[in-house]
């Protein structure tokens, strides 16, 4: 270095009383760099801090993210709530209540090879245990649900393809029933559930539109067709049931009839064998009060009134109500 820039340098780190000027201020640079290292952390501090916690909104679980390594911490299923998670830490949320997927159209083709439209929806929910919610972080990330899609898009086709173009409108029900029973198994292996799943639109062509729903209707009568005939056997069968019911009715009624006309006549009958014994009882009564004068017996007393009548002048105008006596008719017979 040249005489003058050494004397030029001596001049500028000596101050006015010809005194060392870095000793002289190195106390007041330093005092002055520790107030603005101060006041910037102060600054800097309830920023950091809030950088420090991290929350998870209510229904939701989460894994533990590490932004500085790029780490997810899988020993760990955080709960809803404000955490205390360090510095460039953040959560991975996934919900614990039920997803709706609503997809597009899906085209596919059906068992007699006709094209169809097939519009689906469904419902998802995630296990909340760890090892699950890890599992499927590992496979998927955090687009898992774009790859449900894809599981039901699938899914769809390989189920449409087994049913014929009618029995999609037919037995839409059971068309639903075993696209959610493909797509549970699909999603099952990674701890998802799939609880509802449902077919919002099939679109055909108008042709074939028209000629599915002539099909349908057709089926739909000839269902309808059996309904009422089994409607008119049981009508029948009731008519028949009715019929023996009133027949032992009429039976029983007439029953009740015969044994009341019966007991009837019976006590009728009683009424007059007991007026005939008591009327008989009454004439012997009186006979044997009945004495004839003479010492006469009754066979004589009916001889004298015979005799008696046929000798009056007005015999053959007459009547009698007498019984001819057995010697007397033997007499008339000897003449």
């Amino acid at each position: 270095m040249s005489s003058s820039a050494a004397a030029a340098a001596a001049v500028q780190r000596t101050g006015p009383d010809n005194e060392d000027w870095d000793t002289v201020g190195a106390p007041a640079r330093r005092k002055k760099y520790l107030t603005m290292l101060v006041s910037i952390s102060i600054f800097l501090f309830p920023f950091l801090l809030g950088n420090a916690f991290a929350v998870i909104d209510p229904g939701y679980m989460a894994l533990l993210h590490n932004r500085n390594v790029h780490n997810v911490d899988q020993g760990k299923l955080w709960q809803e709530g404000r955490h205390y998670v360090g510095l460039g830490c953040g959560f991975v949320t996934f919900p614990t209540f039920a997803m709706d997927v609503s997809q597009d159209y899906v085209g596919c083709r059906t068992k007699d090879g006709l094209s169809v439209l097939v519009q689906p929806s469904f419902q998802y929910t995630i296990d909340q245990e760890l090892s699950k919610v890890t599992k499927l972080y590992n496979e998927f990330g955090t687009e898992y649900e774009e790859v449900f899609t894809s599981f039901s898009r699938s899914s769809i086709r390989d189920v449409v393809s087994t049913f014929l173009a009618y029995e999609l409108v037919s037995d839409r029900e059971v068309v639903a029933s075993n696209l959610e029973s493909t797509l549970k198994d699909h999603l099952e292996t990674f701890g998802v559930s799939v609880v509802g799943y449902q077919v919002l639109s099939i679109r055909w062509s108008e042709v074939i539109d028209n000629a599915i729903m002539d099909a349908v209707t057709e089926l739909e009568n000839v269902k309808t067709a059996y309904a009422e005939k089994n409607i008119s056997q049981i009508e029948a069968f009731t008519s028949v049931e009715e019929a023996k019911v009133l027949s032992e009715e009429m039976v029983i009624l007439a029953n009740q009839t015969a044994n009341v006309l019966v007991a009837t006549k019976t006590a009728e009958a009683e009424i007059i064998t007991v007026e005939g014994l008591a009327a008989a009882e009454a004439f012997k009564a009186v006979q044997g009060n009945i004495t004839l004068g003479g010492g006469m017996t009754t066979d004589q007393l009916l001889r004298y009134v015979y005799l008696e009548s046929m000798m009056k002048p007005e015999f053959k105008s007459r009547s009698v109500a007498v019984g001819v006596p057995s010697d007397i008719q033997t007499t008339v017979d000897g003449l």
